[in-house]
């Protein structure tokens, strides 16, 4: 399948799709409704209620809902997420977790008669990948921490990692200690847990090894419990789940509190990014261009990052990007002349995080309006195996505020989109230099059109968005002035 998509330029993403197909936009915070719930006769006396939590480890599951006998409870929890603990009223609840998909919801977890005692303080892990998702049922660490001190409970919550080893040794030392030498603080196989006890809250390094092997596949760095001096804390291996996180290590720590959560990645994880040149008349303005990063995070800066950049190119490639040092950076685009000093626009500062990944639009006009700028997106490349996930952005000056119309593949022809028969788009008013949020659709094959005054310029039909895929779709406009006022465009970028 091509990446690039030639052809008229229209948009239209059918509202209808948003009711049949699409997830909703909801909040990223998980919305708490537990207080009060339950069989129990004493409602809201803290002497007869205990706690819950949820942690959401499946790396491949949709965000979910928790319902506590069959009302919602927890909604929205996504990969990662922990709610918090939270009172309940002691006594017996059904609890079963519903995966968000598009379409409606379906139930993925069922945890019949499951008791909540007064003083308990119980975790629920929605563990394994989805096809093999399970209730992990965990309790806090039986120490009690002195002032200053933590109590852990550590879990092994990490697929991944048991695909490549039956077990880990884990070892919790004082910043650079060698471990060659050393037993490991724990040991456990996917799905287990060990209590390990109360350690001083100070300076610590948490590295993982193969049962038996000192090969390190997982190094905190020096990591700082300070703050958590007191506490009792859950730390759950879990799975990476994009390319730039996977280079580092396949697994990271979510360290969960008793109201938050904390992911700690392999010290050697970099952040990640590529880079998308759509500047219509750059090419004529200036000839191919190259790109400068300056950061304290590298090693040499200013460092040349892309040589000989030229339109509708794509650094390093549509489904992957490069690993550059979390960190502050300014960007600077020159001729190809190797020189810094010829930039002919240089970027505000941008922060680019360790595990996460970027995509970078080179976008506007060199010598016309609407000016050449830099559009960085945030990507989230976690695949998902209930549903497709697909970005847009407009990067086509000349197309002016298009609609964007999304339908299922051959439900309606270029003249049905032109005429209105196919019904109202999706991004009824989409601007240059608009961005989508990443919408969910249901697997399937579909056909994308934009519509610039009128008319389907961008025809793409038949593109299948397969379950686990995320996508982001860039439009473009002709070359200019060379190229044929008819020449635009979608590049496909994908996980």
């Amino acid at each position: 399948m091509s990446h690039r998509y030639p052809g008229r330029f229209t948009t239209g993403l059918r509202a209808r799709l948003l009711h049949s197909m699409l997830l909703p936009v909801v909040g990223l915070a998980a919305t708490l409704a537990l207080s009060g719930c339950g069989d129990s006769d004493d409602d809201d006396d803290p002497v007869n209620q205990g706690s819950i939590r949820i942690l959401h480890t499946s790396p491949d599951a949709p965000p979910v809902n928790i319902k506590l006998d069959g009302t919602v409870a927890i909604s929205d929890l996504d990969y990662t997420e922990s709610s918090g603990y939270v009172s309940v009223d002691a006594g017996t609840y059904d609890i079963a977790v519903d995966g968000i998909i598009p379409g409606g919801n379906l139930e993925v977890i069922s945890v019949p008669g499951f008791t909540v005692a007064a003083n308990d303080r119980t975790t629920v892990i929605a563990a394994d990948v989805v096809a093999s998702i399970t209730p992990l049922v965990v309790s806090d660490s039986n120490a009690t921490p002195a002032a200053d001190e933590v109590a852990l409970r550590v879990v092994h919550a990490s697929p991944a990692a048991a695909a490549i080893v039956a077990a880990v040794d884990v070892y919790v030392t004082s910043p650079g200690d060698n471990i060659n030498a050393a037993s490991p603080s724990l040991s456990f196989a996917f799905k287990e847990d060990v209590d390990a006890g109360a350690l001083p809250a100070g300076l610590v390094q948490i590295r993982a090894t193969a049962k038996g092997s000192k090969e390190v596949v997982f190094d905190s760095g020096p990591v700082d419990l300070t703050p958590f001096a007191g506490s009792k804390l859950l730390i759950a291996a879990i799975d990476t789940t994009n390319a730039t996180e996977q280079a580092g290590s396949p697994v990271k720590l979510l360290v969960a509190t008793d109201t938050a959560r904390v992911i700690l990645l392999d010290v050697g994880t970099n952040a990640g990014a590529r880079v998308v040149h759509v500047s219509p008349d750059a090419d004529a303005v200036a000839g191919p261009v190259e790109v400068f990063a300056s950061s304290a995070a590298l090693p040499v800066s200013p460092f040349e990052l892309i040589d000989a950049f030229s339109y509708l190119g794509v650094v390093p490639g549509v489904d992957t990007l490069a690993g550059v040092p979390g960190g502050d950076y300014v960007f600077d685009v020159a001729p190809d002349t190797d020189m810094i000093g010829d930039s002919v626009f240089t970027s505000d500062s941008v922060t680019l995080m360790q595990g996460s990944e970027y995509t970078v639009v080179a976008a506007g006009r060199v010598a016309g309006m609407p000016a050449f700028n830099l559009l960085f997106t945030e990507e989230n490349l976690r695949p998902v195996a209930t549903q497709a996930s697909v970005k847009v952005i407009h990067a086509a000056p000349a197309a002016g505020t298009v609609q964007v119309y999304v339908t299922p593949a051959g439900a309606f022809t270029v003249m049905d989109v032109e005429s209105g028969m196919a019904g109202d788009p999706l991004l009824p008013a989409f601007a240059f230099a608009d961005i989508t949020g990443d919408v969910p659709v249901a697997p399937a094959n579909y056909d994308i059109r934009v519509v610039a005054g009128g008319v389907v310029a961008i025809n793409v039909e038949n593109f299948n968005l397969a379950a686990g895929s995320v996508s982001t779709l860039i439009a473009y406009g002709p070359n200019e002035p060379a190229g044929a006022p008819t020449d635009f465009g979608v590049i496909v970028l994908t996980n």
